[in-house]
């Protein structure tokens, strides 16, 4: 992993926001299925980096989730904290580029949300691509806007298929859609200087890059890619 102040973020124009839209889900919650369909749904569209993040604290019901992580737990409850939400763990739960959220299964709207969001300029010039090995990564900020953010790489499977033998959804096959694998911060933006930044990628890898400001705030920033 290398990191560099360059100059070759500054070609990067500026366009509508591509809408991060984060699915906090369990495979032992019966609610959850259909808002796994709702990702599935979208997950396709080139506005919307849909991302499936498994949580853990519905294990005790009779089934783990072999998909889930803690971190993804953690990642939640400071949502919830700084959202001043009425739920601190509710699944399933949609949240928008980092800004709103939506609890339940609810896709008008989630559409909503995202037809509104997609309209909002982005906070930073960021551009991917692959370059053998290495994802390069440029982020440039726009006029006007120069919040302090991390970045962050996150690693998803495309496609999952579950067969759930226990707890409340037991004798279901669930098809799940972009399950995240890794969020790592990979970097600390001071939100005025050109950067420059790669990281190690496999081949068979699906990845999303996301800027956003410092302290779980709106995301500012992403791409992905497929």
């Amino acid at each position: 992993m290398t990191l560099a102040l360059m100059g070759w973020a500054s070609t990067v124009s500026a366009q509508s926001s591509v809408v991060v839209v984060e699915l906090y889900t369990s495979q032992g919650c019966s609610s959850c299925p259909p808002a796994d369909e709702i990702l599935t749904d979208i997950a396709d569209r080139d506005d919307i980096i849909a991302l499936g993040l498994h949580v853990d604290y519905w294990d005790y019901l009779g089934w783990k989730d072999k998909l889930a992580q803690h971190s993804f737990t953690e990642r939640q409850a400071r949502y919830n904290a700084i959202m001043k939400s009425r739920h601190r763990l509710v699944t399933p739960q949609m949240i928008f580029q980092g800004r709103d959220y939506v609890a339940g299964a609810k896709k008008r709207e989630a559409l909503e949300y995202i037809e509104m969001l997609s309209k909002m300029p982005e906070g930073a010039q960021l551009e991917i691509k692959k370059d053998g090995g290495s994802l390069r990564i440029s982020l440039a900020p726009n006029a006007g806007s120069e919040q302090q953010a991390d970045l962050h790489v996150v690693r998803y499977t495309e496609r999952e298929e579950v067969a759930i033998k226990g707890g409340e959804n037991r004798g279901k096959t669930i098809h799940y859609t972009n399950v995240v694998t890794e969020w790592a911060t990979v970097a600390e933006w001071n939100g005025r200087d050109i950067l420059n930044f790669s990281q190690s990628i496999d081949d068979d890898q699906r990845v999303a890059v996301i800027v956003q400001a410092r302290g779980h705030g709106p995301i500012l920033a992403a791409r992905r890619l497929d």
